[in-house]
C-alpha cells in the first residue's frame, strides 16, 4: 500500500469528518486504509456512515453518547498518520515546559510507535468485529456463547472501548504544544485545532530568521512579545495567543496562513496595537500576525500614488513622501500603521480637506483566509470590472483576510499654513457656527475640531497650554502655492462666520507652526483623561458616534449634559466637521454600570439621529452589540453570508465584528470576556 498521511482537512473534504459537526461518511475514508473502500462499502453500504447511523440499534444517540454532541469531531483534531511517509521535524519545545500540562502522555519515538500499532490494532479490529457482525446484527463469532445476547447492549461495549482507545491514544500522540490554548470550541460554537509540533514546524520553515517566530512559554523574549499581542490600547480584557509571527513578505504571510488555515488555527492580523475597541485581542488563541515589518514603499509621482506594506506607520510613510514634495491626507490621532487605519477607516483629523482613509485607498493586495493573493483592482483612475473588493476588505478589521499591501492616493505637501482658535459660550453654539462653516466651502480649510470645556481643561492640566476653558474650535488652512493669500482670504470668511454665530474669542496665527502644540494637545485629549482626576484605578470610556453635522448640536449637547449630571467630567474632542466625536470619560470600576446605561442612551440617541455607532475606531468587540441595534437583524446576516463566504473555516480574526454562528441562525450570544475590562492589578471588570 502506498504510504498516504491524512490531514484533518483532507478526512473533512473526503467525508470521514465533518470537523463543525453534520455529514458523517466514512465511504472515501478507506482510500489509504488496511482493506480498502470495498470493506467500508460492504460494511455500511453505499451511503457510508448515514445508513451505519440510521441502522445500528441507538443510531446517532449512541454515537453523541459515546463522543459528545460535536460527534467524530471529538475525536480527531489536527494530522493523524495512518501510514506515515516520513517524520516531520521536530519544533523546539518551550523552555521550562518539560511534563507541564499540555505535554503529551507519549514522549519518545518507541513510545509513539507502540502507540501507532495500537491505534492501527484497535481500528482493524473493530472494523472486522463490525464486518462480522454484519453491521452489528448478529453476534460475532468470537464472542463466548453465555455472553448477554442483547445486541444492543454488545454494540455498545464494542462501540464505545473502539472510540476511547482511538480517542486516547490520538491525544496521547498530538498533544496541544504551549498548553494555553488547545483544541476546542469558540465564539459562536466554532471548533478549531492545536497548534501542534508539527504546525510550529512547518512555521519555522516559512519564517526561518531569527526574531521571527515567538511561542508562549519559550523563554523571557517569547514571553513578553506573547503579552505585548495580547491587548490594545483600550481596556478591554487581555487573551493571549499562542504563537506571534513577524512576516516580511507576502508570501511569507501567504504559506503561514495557509498552514493555518489547513490546520484550523485562527489567525489575527496586528498592525501598531493602537486600537481601542479589542479587535486585534486574540480572544481564540491561536496565532497573531504581527506586520509591522512590512514596511515597503513606492511612489508613483505622475499617477500621485504611493505603494506601501501595511507596517508602515502614519508618520512614517509621511516623513518618505516629504522627500519628495508630497503627504498622505489621513490624520488619526494615535499614528496607527496603514493597514491598521484601512482596516478600521480610522481618517483622523484632516478629513475636511483630504477626505477619509476609505476615500484614499485605490488599491490592496489580500491574502485570503486559504492562503491565496489577490489584488483587489489595478491602480487606474477608472475600473468598471465587477464588484469593488476594495472597499470590501477596507473596513473588515482582518475578518476576511490580511492587507499585504496597499496603493494609495498622495497629496502635494502644503507650502503656507494659518490657522485660528475660537472659543464659545456653549456646545450649541460652536456646533452651529461649525455647520456655516462647512456650507462656506472654503477650499483651503484642512482641519475644525473642537474640544468642549472639559477637554479645554484637561489638555491644559496635561500640556500645559494656557486656553480659556470654554469649548474651543481649532482652525488650520492649507495651500500648495507659496503665498498665503489664498489661506487669508478664506481665514477672513471664517472669522466672519465664527462671530455671527456667537463666537466669545478669535485668535489668529498667521504660522501654522505657531498652532502645532494645540494640535498636538488635542490628539493627546484620550491620554489627556486617563490622568484627569489623579484617582488611582480610573479606566476610560471612549465614544465614536458620528451624526450629520445638521444634528451635532443637539446630539453634543444633550450627550454632555447627561454625563454632567451623573457627577462623571465628560472630555469631548471631536471632529465636528465630519459630524464625529469622542467622549472620553474617567469612572472608577464601580461606576461602569452607570457609565454603560449612559452609553446606551448616547448611542441610542444617535441612531435617532441617523448616526452610526462609530466613525472611525471599527467595531472589534467593544460594539458588537451597538452595531446590531444600527443596521439590525437582517444587515447583519449579509455580513455573516459574505464571511462565511470568504472565510468558510472563520479562522480569520473570530469574534470581531459580529458573532458569527456555527450554524446559520444558531446562537449569537456574547461571549463573557468581551464585557470585561482589564485593570493595572490584573484583575477585570465586567460590564
Amino acid at each position: 500500500m502506498a504510504a498516504k498521511e491524512f490531514t484533518g482537512d483532507e478526512l473533512a473534504s473526503s467525508g470521514f469528518i465533518a470537523f463543525q459537526g453534520g455529514v458523517y461518511d466514512l465511504a472515501d475514508f478507506a482510500v489509504g486504509h488496511p482493506g480498502g473502500a470495498d470493506l467500508i462499502t460492504e460494511w455500511t453500504g453505499k451511503d457510508g456512515t448515514d445508513s451505519l447511523l440510521d441502522a445500528h440499534p441507538g443510531g446517532k444517540a449512541f454515537i453523541k453518547h459515546t463522543l459528545g454532541p460535536k460527534g467524530f469531531a471529538t475525536a480527531l483534531k489536527g494530522t493523524f498518520p495512518y501510514v506515515k511517509k516520513k517524520r516531520a521535524p521536530k519544533a523546539k519545545a518551550p523552555k521550562g515546559k518539560k511534563g507541564a500540562k499540555g505535554q503529551g502522555l507519549l514522549d519518545s519515538i518507541p513510545g509513539r510507535l507502540v502507540a501507532a500499532v495500537a491505534v492501527v490494532a484497535v481500528g482493524i479490529g473493530g472494523l472486522i468485529s463490525a464486518k462480522d457482525a454484519a453491521v452489528f446484527q448478529t453476534r460475532p463469532s468470537w464472542l463466548p456463547h453465555d455472553w448477554p445476547t442483547s445486541e444492543h447492549f454488545v454494540n455498545m461495549i464494542l462501540g464505545a472501548v473502539v472510540t476511547l482507545l482511538f480517542s486516547w491514544v490520538y491525544r496521547a500522540m498530538f498533544p496541544s504544544t504551549t498548553g494555553s490554548s488547545v483544541a476546542g470550541s469558540g465564539v459562536g460554537g466554532w471548533s478549531y485545532g492545536a497548534v501542534t509540533p508539527a504546525l510550529l514546524a512547518e512555521i519555522s520553515r516559512i519564517l526561518p530568521d531569527e526574531g521571527q517566530v515567538f511561542i508562549a512559554g519559550d523563554g523571557e523574549d517569547a514571553d513578553r512579545e506573547i503579552r505585548k499581542h495580547s491587548g490594545d490600547m483600550g481596556f478591554h480584557k487581555k487573551a493571549a495567543p499562542e504563537v506571534v509571527l513577524f512576516p516580511t513578505s507576502a508570501e511569507q504571510v501567504q504559506a503561514a496562513v495557509a498552514a493555518a488555515y489547513n490546520a484550523r488555527v485562527p489567525v489575527v492580523p496586528r498592525g501598531a496595537g493602537s486600537g481601542l475597541e479589542g479587535g486585534a485581542i486574540p480572544y481564540q488563541g491561536g496565532i497573531v500576525l504581527d506586520l509591522m515589518h512590512m514596511k515597503k514603499y513606492t511612489l508613483f509621482e505622475a499617477e500621485m500614488q504611493c505603494q506601501v506594506g501595511p507596517g508602515l506607520k502614519k508618520s512614517e510613510l509621511n516623513d518618505l513622501l516629504a522627500k519628495s514634495g508630497f503627504l498622505f491626507g489621513p490624520d488619526p490621532a494615535s499614528n496607527p500603521s496603514v493597514g491598521g487605519m484601512a482596516s478600521t477607516r480610522g481618517s483622523g483629523l484632516s478629513t475636511v480637506m483630504y477626505g477619509t482613509t476609505a476615500e484614499n485607498v485605490v488599491s490592496l493586495q489580500v491574502v485570503t483566509p486559504e492562503g491565496k493573493l489577490i489584488r483587489t483592482r489595478r491602480r487606474v483612475r477608472k475600473s468598471a470590472t465587477g464588484y469593488d473588493l476594495t472597499q470590501l476588505f477596507v473596513g473588515s478589521e482582518g475578518t476576511l483576510g490580511i492587507i499585504v499591501e496597499l496603493t494609495l492616493k498622495v497629496q502635494r505637501a502644503p507650502k503656507v499654513r494659518c490657522g485660528a482658535f475660537i472659543g464659545f459660550a456653549n456646545l450649541h453654539d460652536s456646533a452651529t457656527a461649525t455647520i456655516a462653516l462647512v456650507q462656506a466651502s472654503l477650499a483651503t480649510l484642512c482641519r475644525c475640531e473642537l474640544l468642549n470645556a472639559d477637554g479645554v481643561r484637561a489638555t491644559n492640566k496635561k500640556y500645559g497650554t494656557t486656553l480659556d476653558v470654554r469649548p474651543t474650535i481649532f482652525l488650520e488652512y492649507r495651500s500648495t502655492k507659496t503665498s498665503l493669500e489664498g489661506c487669508l482670504a478664506d481665514a477672513a470668511i471664517g472669522e466672519e462666520v465664527m462671530k455671527k454665530h456667537g463666537a466669545k474669542q478669535y485668535k489668529f496665527a498667521d504660522k501654522g507652526e505657531d498652532l502645532d502644540r494645540l494640535w498636538e494637545a488635542r490628539r493627546g485629549c484620550y491620554i489627556a483623561a486617563i490622568s484627569y482626576r489623579e484617582l488611582k484605578g480610573d479606566r476610560v470610556y471612549l465614544s465614536d458616534t458620528c451624526v450629520p453635522i445638521s444634528h451635532v448640536a443637539q446630539m453634543l449637547s444633550e450627550t454632555e449634559d447627561d454625563f454632567t449630571k451623573a457627577g462623571f467630567p465628560c472630555i469631548i474632542c471631536a471632529h465636528i466637521a465630519d459630524g464625529n466625536f469622542h467622549c472620553c470619560i474617567p469612572y472608577q470600576p464601580e461606576q461602569q454600570a452607570t457609565v454603560k446605561e449612559i452609553e446606551t442612551r448616547m448611542i441610542k440617541r444617535a441612531l435617532s439621529l441617523e448616526g452610526s455607532v462609530s466613525g472611525e475606531h471599527g467595531v472589534g468587540v467593544g460594539k458588537i452589540e451597538h452595531v446590531q441595534w444600527e443596521h439590525g437583524e437582517d444587515h447583519i446576516n449579509m455580513q455573516r453570508a459574505v464571511k462565511r463566504a470568504i472565510d468558510p473555516r472563520n479562522i480569520m480574526n473570530p469574534g470581531k465584528i459580529f458573532i458569527l454562528p456555527r450554524e446559520p441562525g444558531g446562537c449569537c450570544d456574547m461571549p463573557e470576556i468581551y464585557r470585561q475590562t482589564e485593570t493595572t492589578d490584573g484583575g477585570t471588570y465586567t460590564h
